[in-house]
């Protein structure tokens, strides 16, 4: 018999799945959880999937709430009914896991239809969530952020990591990994950074990787689709 609710880690924090059994007491028996694990928890980002259980916005709020009370933080729902994932980003929820291969909707991104470069498709396009992603670290080697939304990073982004949004990315710092903006297909979305010099920078579905030539004194700069490719300027206000 499978468990009614499962804990496991994962790369962004917390991975808990709960029965999709529309008769499950999710709030009773997640109380019960929590309270046997407390200290194992305390401080965590908890992710939950719930499958195929619908919920409205009172009942996700009332989720945050719980784990508000055990100083946790729910970022991430993910569940198989559409309105659910609607909801949960109206309440600046992710519904997706970073590194997931889907779109917002569940789907394969390898089976997207192809879009136009000009950005025409881009415009009929909803923007994406509002919310944004705060990361005051370096983004270390090995290491992919995925976010729905804008992701602001107050530190460098080295080599060998990766940081993939659907909305704007700013590094206040040294960009020296690969950054996607725009990954749900905005080609309006922009890339800046205070020294850019990418493995790779892909806004929407057009990709750049910096020159060979000699760099002088780094400057801050920001990258946006312009007659169909990426090109990077001074960063102004």
């Amino acid at each position: 018999m499978a468990r009614q609710i499962d804990i496991k880690g994962i790369r962004d924090g917390l991975l808990i799945r709960v029965s999709d059994n529309p008769e499950f007491p999710v709030y009773e028996r997640l109380r019960r959880e929590l309270d046997q694990k407390r200290e194992f928890l305390q401080g965590g980002r908890i992710a939950v999937e719930i499958g195929r259980r619908p919920m409205n916005s009172e009942q996700l709020t009332g989720l945050q709430e719980i784990f508000g009370e055990y100083d946790l933080t729910l970022w991430a729902l993910i569940a198989d009914d559409g309105e659910t994932r609607e909801t949960a980003r109206t309440l600046g929820l992710a519904t997706r896991l970073s590194g997931s291969a889907t779109d917002l909707d569940g789907n394969a991104l390898g089976k997207r239809e192809a879009q136009p470069a000009n950005g025409d498709a881009a415009a009929n396009r909803p923007p994406p969530p509002a919310n944004a992603l705060l990361l005051r670290e370096t983004v270390r080697s090995g290491r992919s952020v995925w976010h729905e939304g804008h992701v602001v990073v107050l530190g460098d982004v080295n080599p060998g990591a990766e940081v993939i949004a659907t909305g704007n990315v700013v590094v206040w710092g040294r960009l020296r990994g690969l950054v996607h903006a725009g990954a749900g297909g905005d080609a309006a979305a922009v890339i800046c950074a205070l020294d850019l010099n990418p493995t790779q920078l892909r806004i929407a579905d057009q990709i750049a990787v910096a020159p060979n030539d000699g760099r002088g004194a780094p400057i801050p700069e920001q990258a946006t689709i312009r007659d169909g490719r990426i090109v990077a300027e001074p960063w102004r206000h």
